[in-house]
């Protein structure tokens, strides 16, 4: 019945890093930090009870994003429908290279084992991504209709990285990959995809809340769909996402709930309520609804 369009299952066992209220940045440095104290069994556990919870709220269609590669096998076997992308990160451009090539393999291999469950690919965020890395990846989920996702246009400190190369996220970026030094292109981060090439290729944007006119002509313009996850966005105080100028002309919408570090469940309703409060007077309830309700996302 309803689809929740963007989840991080292998983090459903780190509940207790969830804020109310935490800048984005020193979140993900406690989440990371967190995460790395986690062995794949505990990381397995959370993900199967996960998987229960989203059967039991009437979820049917799901968005994954899989870093360790943990939630393949259990969403395959689970009987729901979506995609789960498997993750790339990397700011060196050699390393981040070689990791695309082994999840191209990767991708290859699982998709012989689709079900209703399709495979595709994740290219992080542009603070943990090398350009070359998301003009790579568009190319080839281009030709080879490899279905994508990307973390785009979330925070404030995002477009401090790439319009100033400052603030909280680039401090973090120096210190994983000290040798590499960042040019900011000095544009938002919609902007940066385009230049990349990677508007054309139609990944599914998630978040999608630190954008002006302009972004949303972009996004409309390669008709792009967009994932909204009110919940994460307000706790890790990213903002509040233009839906109504989003709807107004024409774009694709989804809803999704993030992980369980940022949102207090995997329970789309929670989400649909959520959001009809925060667009209130703006946006019909009914129509919120009906954006918790399009597999078509994917």
């Amino acid at each position: 019945m309803y689809t929740n369009a963007h989840t991080h299952l292998e983090l459903s066992a780190l509940a207790e890093v969830c804020p109310t209220g935490q800048e984005f940045g020193a979140w993900l440095q406690t989440m990371l930090s967190r995460r790395m104290q986690l062995d794949n069994a505990t990381l397995e556990r959370g993900i199967h009870s996960a998987i229960e919870q989203l059967q039991q709220n009437q979820t049917t269609t799901v968005g994954d994003i899989s870093a360790t590669r943990l939630s393949i096998e259990p969403l395959l076997s689970s009987g729901l429908a979506g995609v789960v992308y498997l993750e790339v990160l990397g700011f060196d451009p050699s390393v981040a290279l070689e990791r695309f090539r082994a999840a191209q393999r990767e991708i290859d291999t699982w998709r012989k084992r689709e079900t209703a469950m399709k495979i595709g690919l994740s290219i992080h965020a542009p603070y943990s991504c090398a350009p070359s890395l998301f003009e790579a990846a568009a190319r080839w989920c281009r030709a080879e209709a490899v279905p994508w996702a990307i973390h785009i246009a979330e925070s404030p400190a995002e477009v401090a990285f790439l319009q100033q190369g400052i603030g909280p996220l680039r401090e973090l970026n120096r210190r994983i990959t000290p040798h590499i030094e960042w040019q900011a292109p000095q544009c938002s981060p919609i902007a940066y995809l385009e230049r990349l090439g990677v508007l054309e290729a139609q990944p599914v944007l998630v978040h999608v809340v630190q954008v002006d006119a302009h972004d949303l002509a972009l996004i409309a313009k390669y008709d792009c769909a967009v994932v909204h996850c009110p919940r994460s966005n307000h706790n890790l105080l990213c903002g509040r996402m233009p839906l109504e100028q989003m709807l107004a002309q024409g774009i694709r919408v989804g809803l999704g709930t993030d992980s369980l570090t940022s949102a207090q469940s995997l329970d789309i309703r929670d989400e649909i309520s959520f959001a009809q409060q925060l667009h209130a007077y703006k946006v019909e309830p009914n129509i919120i609804e009906q954006l918790a309700t399009q597999p078509s996302i994917f």
